[in-house]
């Protein structure tokens, strides 16, 4: 089984591809159905040392739940700013003297907002928000760096936002959290609810997120 690494370089993460499920690759015709193509990929993002340097980074940050979910093939030279666009590189995978272009594929997550603390946005609005990975024809990206965002859950998402493309989190480890809505307690004859907790998406996430850190986003925003 032929193994080909691929490796690409945007201005906020760096893309590690790894193509399996082919022995060999060669040129398709239209009489020659594709074999299977399944990429490994992996994602290499800036780290953040505390929820302040995530907050002063990210341009929105929104709490809000999945309405719908669509895969899509995007157009990698549209996701860095301008500026930087020069130096995406295409990527490609090489066969001898034959060169394949190679797409990425996204989940695309439409996300309705239920507050905002920092951004744009206000409650009732959506927004899309892109991660890497998802199936396409015969063609299968798997992200093992991200978590799936799910549609019976709340989430909040620190962004960046772009003016043609979906936003993209910070980074995949530090940049999503649930809400755990608040329960109540049993320990008086008078039932008490408790406050929602947040908690990371991702249990390799080194970062705690209140709600008191929220709010105080949500106020030093609205004070500007």
């Amino acid at each position: 089984m032929r193994k080909i690494q691929i490796l690409t370089l945007f201005a906020s993460s760096i893309f590690i591809l790894s193509t399996l499920g082919c022995s060999s690759v060669t040129t398709q015709t239209a009489s020659t159905p594709q074999a299977p193509i399944t990429v490994i990929a992996s994602e290499d993002f800036p780290n953040y040392s505390s929820i302040n340097d995530l907050s002063d980074r990210a341009d929105t940050i929104i709490k809000g739940n999945v309405i719908q979910t669509r895969v899509e093939v995007l157009n990698d030279r549209v996701q860095a700013p301008e500026a930087d666009q020069e130096n995406a590189q295409k990527v490609t995978l090489e066969a001898g003297n034959e060169e394949l272009a190679f797409d990425k594929i996204y989940t695309i997550h439409t996300i309705q907002v239920a507050e905002s603390y920092k951004g744009a946005f206000v409650a009732g609005d959506t927004l899309e928000v892109k991660q890497l990975g998802g199936q396409l024809n015969n063609t299968e990206i798997i992200n093992d760096d991200h978590v799936s965002l799910i549609p019976t859950k709340d989430y909040v998402l620190f962004l960046e936002t772009y003016e043609d493309t979906p936003a993209s989190l910070l980074n995949s480890i530090q940049s999503l959290y649930v809400i755990k809505p608040a329960s109540k307690s049993s320990q008086s004859t008078e039932q008490q609810t408790t406050s929602p907790v947040i908690v990371s998406a991702n249990p390799e996430n080194d970062l705690t997120l209140s709600l008191d850190q929220l709010n105080q986003i949500q106020s030093e925003e609205q004070s500007k």
